[in-house]
């Protein structure tokens, strides 16, 4: 019951459009934190998202790619692990369309290479028990990619440097590049295209997600910022495009389905939005994704981890909350989706010298405050004072007053509970209480329209 109610709730959240949209005095508090929180760590520069469903999306820039060119919010960023997320989705979705099924195993299309079993199965690569060995974690690896940095690799060559693996397949867990640049590999044979091609095709033009590439299959004419890393000079933060020519092609080309995405802030926030509300993959899909796996403890809270998807319970203002860090060279990024609200936070930085734990801990979770302790719209800057609207109390219990004072014209009233049904609606031209006692506990959306316009939304608890 708790899967079917999971994805019932977000699409709920998603489903319910209203003509409400952020105040500024929402949008002006977020950039002033995203801001201050970066210049608190030197981010060199940042583009942010937050989404809020039914009301509207915000997005904020810090700081710079190079002197005298400052960060723009259409700026592609390199979102790292975060690919492992769109390429799961993916699989699930080409499942569906019945071109593979996950139980599956690799044989079939990876075979004859060192230290990778046929045995092990696609779900295990998407959720990390293969136990197979991480081609990143070897230094050959990486001095490949630093004797020539603006070489192109074909991803199959980075299966030279997977080693012995950590476990028999479906003992343990342990994080892996090589699962998912697997992945990747067995859609491109499965559908008998370029990677690139499945993703565009069948996850992200269907959904309108215009600004997300995969790099360096396609290429794109919007900008894209200077890097910043400490990768090459003794640990000296560089423009390492400017000194020394890099230019994304290599490691990117190796990264493949395990991190070759590049994406706008907000493309990345629609994408997290519109996969947990059912807008891409099906519930039967999204529940299988969220068959997650207990990893660890952060901060006292369990993690997961299901299909591409981490799972921290109970995280930010008690809220369980579905996000997928990722890390490239010169590229930090976080995001998150509040399981509760369904506020979701994108976070993107083109420098690599802070860390994924101060991107999550500290300018993400300023931005989520933030979520939580504003209202993202202003009323009276929505309505002016014309409409009067006063909602009390909320949280309510009983009873739930709706003041509407100087009304020249009918207010239409209507109440949603939370699989969309709207279990109130009704007239109004004068002040009333309404008798909630009668529902069921739990939140509910509320909106109001004068002449078909939207004037009043907002979610109300009732206890």
């Amino acid at each position: 019951m708790k899967k079917i109610f999971l994805a019932t709730l977000f699409l709920f959240i998603s489903i319910l459009n209203t003509n409400a949209q952020l105040s500024s005095a929402y949008t002006n508090r977020l950039q002033f934190v995203l801001d201050s929180v970066c210049n608190k760590f030197n981010i060199k520069g940042a583009s942010a998202a937050l989404l809020v469903p039914n009301i509207g999306i915000w997005k904020g820039t810090h700081g710079e790619s190079y002197a005298g060119d400052p960060i723009t919010s259409d700026m592609l960023f390199g979102i790292g692990s975060n690919t492992k997320t769109h390429i799961s989705a993916l699989m699930l979705r080409l499942q569906e369309l019945g071109y593979v099924n996950i139980s599956d195993t690799i044989g079939t299309w990876i075979q004859n290479q060192p230290n990778i079993s046929g045995q092990i199965t696609i779900q295990q690569l998407l959720n990390h028990t293969s136990g197979l060995y991480s081609f990143t974690d070897t230094s050959v690896f990486w001095d490949s990619v630093f004797n020539d940095p603006a070489h192109v690799w074909q991803p199959e060559q980075a299966l030279q440097f997977v080693s012995t693996p950590y476990f028999a397949p479906g003992t343990s867990w342990h994080y892996s590049n090589t699962n998912y640049l697997l992945a990747g590999l067995i859609i491109k044979q499965i559908m008998g295209q370029p990677l690139s091609l499945s993703l565009q095709n069948y996850l992200l033009t269907p959904v309108g997600l215009s600004n997300t590439i995969f790099f360096p299959e396609q290429n794109s004419s919007a900008p894209m910022p200077h890097i910043w890393s400490t990768w090459f000079g003794a640990g000296n933060l560089e423009d390492v495009m400017a000194t020394y020519g890099y230019s994304n092609n290599s490691l990117f080309s190796l990264a493949y389905g395990a991190g070759a995405i590049m994406q706008t802030a907000e493309d990345n926030a629609q994408f997290w939005h519109k996969l947990i509300s059912g807008q891409i993959i099906d519930t039967s899909s999204l529940n299988e994704m969220m068959q997650f796996i207990p990893i660890g403890i952060s901060l006292g809270h369990p993690v997961g981890y299901g299909l591409g998807i981490f799972r921290y319970e109970n995280f930010f203002s008690g809220h369980t909350i579905y996000e997928h860090g990722g890390t490239n060279m010169g590229f930090i990024n976080e995001n998150l989706i509040d399981s509760v609200t369904g506020t979701t936070i994108s976070v993107l930085t083109n420098q690599d010298s802070i860390n994924n734990d101060i991107l999550f801990l500290d300018v993400v979770a300023a931005l989520h405050k933030v979520s939580q302790q504003m209202s993202p719209t202003d009323i009276q800057e929505i309505l002016g004072t014309q409409m009067g609207i006063h909602i009390y109390p909320n949280p309510a219990s009983g009873i739930l007053n709706v003041d509407i004072a100087n009304n020249s014209a009918p207010i239409q009233l209507s109440l949603y509970d939370i699989v969309g049904r709207n279990i109130v609606n009704k007239e109004m031209t004068t002040s009333q209480k309404l008798d909630i006692s009668r529902f069921t506990p739990g939140m509910y959306l509320l909106k109001m329209t004068s002449n078909g316009n939207m004037v009043y939304s907002a979610t109300v608890r009732i206890n």
